[in-house]
């Protein structure tokens, strides 16, 4: 089955796999571990799914560029 995985140490390579963050060998390695180890696959998994529901389900409201404007002035004042 292979060598203990470090758990926090991949859920920070789940997050860089979504943000596009792995090189090539990086992201085959990634995927292996996924394809090999049960645990792997379902937090890899649970991540996908949440991250679908925020894309498809959490809507933001729009903001007017005048809002953006004076909050960005706002920082430039302190």
């Amino acid at each position: 089955m292979g060598e203990p995985v470090d758990f926090q140490s991949f859920r920070e390579q789940v997050d860089l796999y979504f943000d596009k963050a792995l090189d090539g060998s990086d992201e085959q390695e990634f995927l292996n571990t996924i394809s090999q180890n049960q645990d792997c696959k379902k937090v890899f998994e649970q991540e996908q799914s949440y991250r679908n529901f925020i894309k498809t389900k959490v809507h933001r409201p729009s903001v007017s560029p005048d809002f953006i404007r004076s909050i960005k002035n706002k920082i430039r004042v302190v």
